[in-house]
């Protein structure tokens, strides 16, 4: 008698995953590359060295519940004039599309996109992850619904688009997927923006895909506000034509279990990148930051900058690595992480990476953990103020290099939910 294989914890968690994302409806059809890479890629452990720090075993138990219809959650940035789409658990909620045809710009989800113009992003839909990242093949395979933003050749989206994502209460799981195609010599702005209800727990499993053509230029704010006890993982993938400019900003405002993988590929001359982000766990929260950019073609330039703090027990992660290829001369790459540590046992992981095969570059790579200078909080203390009330200013100063460079609407709105965590006033 033939004995029956019995399926991995794995695969029966990627069986669960995609019933229920089949349940609430997959955008499209998978795609069969991650399909199959599914099947032959591992499940990330901590001997994998870019899964050292972040341990997914908790995740091979989420039992997702059957998430009940959803309703329309209260808006963010409700006074910015802006193209709004938000999306409940992987489903569209809105009707707020702009569609100009078949030769203009258009902004709605994904789902529609498709059904309208499916040569348009079916080959801009290349996710870099999805044969790579066991995750990534996992959102890849069963992609749920997200923002569509199309932009064509010399066009200029006059608003920013607002694409929301919120996680309601219960267990859950969602497998969004947003794409942005911003053709060359056109102009856009995007936010991102994902959150959750405060007992919302499970698993949103989503990718951001962008391709940003020949002279374009692409602004990406990214804001990450999730309490309860949700598990996020991203998949942003970026790739820029020559001359372009590509900025994306990520604040990581509130997160009980996130990891972040972001890469960018300049795919042409004179390509101009800046990333930066902020995070602040603390609790037991966990944060991981993982970026690559690839400089594969000459003159380009990229400027990294991460800042972090951890409160409390927290842990914190940031893995950066600068990729100089053969022949891509006269690159200007700048990377920098500074991190202070707020509480005893918190604890910061840094991994800053420069793997070079040019010979006249100008690339440097930093890090800093510590905690506060003395000298500045005992400056402060003299002027009369509280040591609380000193710890707070050193603090706000420390990220507003980062924040400062969000508009204001969202650099004032992670600034608050800082202070509420962290009581400053």
């Amino acid at each position: 008698m033939s004995e029956v294989a019995t399926p991995s914890k794995h695969a029966v968690l990627a069986t669960r995953i995609t019933d229920a994302c089949s349940a609430h409806g997959v955008v499209g059809e998978g795609n069969p590359q991650a399909i199959a890479a599914l099947e032959a890629l591992p499940y990330p452990t901590t001997r994998q060295e870019r899964w050292k720090y972040t341990r997914v075993t908790r995740l091979l138990d989420i039992a997702p519940q059957a998430t009940p219809a959803g309703t329309l959650p209260e808006p963010v940035l409700a006074g910015l004039d802006a193209h709004t789409l938000t999306f409940v658990a992987g489903q569209y909620m809105g009707d707020d599309i702009l569609d100009e045809g078949p030769e203009g710009c258009f902004v709605g989800p994904r789902s529609v996109a498709l059904e309208r113009y499916p040569q348009r992003v079916l080959e801009g839909s290349t996710d870099g992850f999805a044969t790579t990242e066991w995750f990534a093949a996992l959102q890849s395979a069963a992609p749920q619904d997200g923002g569509c933003v199309i932009v064509p050749a010399g066009h200029r989206l006059e608003r920013p688009v607002v694409l929301r994502h919120h996680m309601p209460s219960g267990i859950g799981v969602a497998q969004p997927e947003h794409l942005f195609l911003i053709g060359d010599g056109a102009t856009a702005e995007g936010i991102i923006w994902s959150d959750s209800a405060t007992d919302a727990a499970g698993l949103l499993n989503g990718a951001i895909t962008a391709k940003v053509g020949d002279m374009a230029d692409f602004s990406l704010e990214i804001v990450q506000d999730e309490p309860g006890e949700l598990h996020h993982i991203g998949h942003h993938h970026f790739t820029q034509g020559a001359n372009s400019k590509l900025t994306v900003r990520t604040a990581t405002a509130n997160a009980h279990w996130l990891r972040n993988d972001l890469h960018i590929v300049q795919d042409g001359v004179h390509a101009d990148s800046t990333f930066h982000g902020c995070y602040l766990p603390n609790g037991q929260q966990f944060v991981d930051h993982h970026t690559r950019i690839d400089h594969a073609h000459p003159d380009g330039r990229s400027n990294e900058l991460y800042k972090g703090l951890a409160a409390d027990r927290s842990t914190a992660v940031f893995n950066g690595k600068i990729m100089v290829h053969k022949d891509a001369q006269r690159i200007e790459a700048y990377q920098s992480n500074r991190n202070l540590l707020l509480g005893e046992q918190a604890a910061m992981y840094a991994k800053p990476e420069l793997e070079i095969y040019a010979d006249d570059v100008r690339c440097s790579h930093g890090c800093t953990t510590g905690q506060f200078d003395r000298e500045a909080l005992f400056y402060l203390r003299s002027r009369g103020m509280t040591e609380t009330a000193a710890h707070n200013l050193l603090v706000q100063a420390f990220l507003a290099e980062v924040l400062d460079g969000f508009r204001e609407e969202i650099r004032d709105y992670v600034h608050d939910v800082y202070a509420r965590r962290l009581g400053w006033s």
